[in-house]
Order: structure tokens, then sequence, then C-alpha cells
């Protein structure tokens, strides 16, 4: 199953104004999931690196893989924090 969050854009775009005067709203290039994936496999190259193999659930995997699989983890309970948040948040008058 494919989340939905994930191929959500990484980086919202925002209306703005050129020198010109004219509105942009330019559009984003990056998913979350290919954001935070780039962002982890730095740190899953390290590891591969000083401890050799990687592995998910018992399975081999490449650093590049490991990285994939730790985005989707993190972009998961992300949303599960924001569902959270959401049913938590009290509108005061």
């Amino acid at each position: 199953m494919q989340n939905v969050h994930f191929n959500a854009p990484a980086f919202p775009p925002q209306v703005a104004q050129d020198n010109l005067g004219r509105i942009v709203a330019p559009i984003p290039g990056m998913s979350k999931l290919e954001y935070f994936s780039i962002q982890l496999l730095p740190a899953m190259l390290q590891i591969a690196a000083n401890k050799g193999k990687l592995s998910n659930k018992g399975v081999p995997v490449t650093p590049q893989q490991a990285a994939i699989d730790a985005a989707k983890d993190l972009i998961n309970e992300l949303e599960k924090l924001n569902e959270n948040e959401k049913e938590n948040t009290t509108i005061l008058e």
C-alpha cells in the first residue's frame, strides 16, 4: 500500500511576488519520501561502512534501501503525531 503522505511535496509552494510585481508560485520538486531519504542516506552509508551489512527485519538491504525504509518509518511516525495533535486540539473562546 502506497502512503499518500510519501508523495506529498517536501516543500509546499508559497505564493510570492517577483521583482516586477507578478504573483508566482514555484512548483515543489521533491516528495517527502525523497527528501527524508536523501537526508538519511549519509548516516546509512556511514553505518554500512563501519558495521558492515545492513538489514531490515532480518533481510539484508543496501544503504539506499535502508535510508528509504527509515524515511518511510519517520514519515509514518510524523503523521501519527499530527493525527494525535488534531484529535487533542481544543478551541478556547
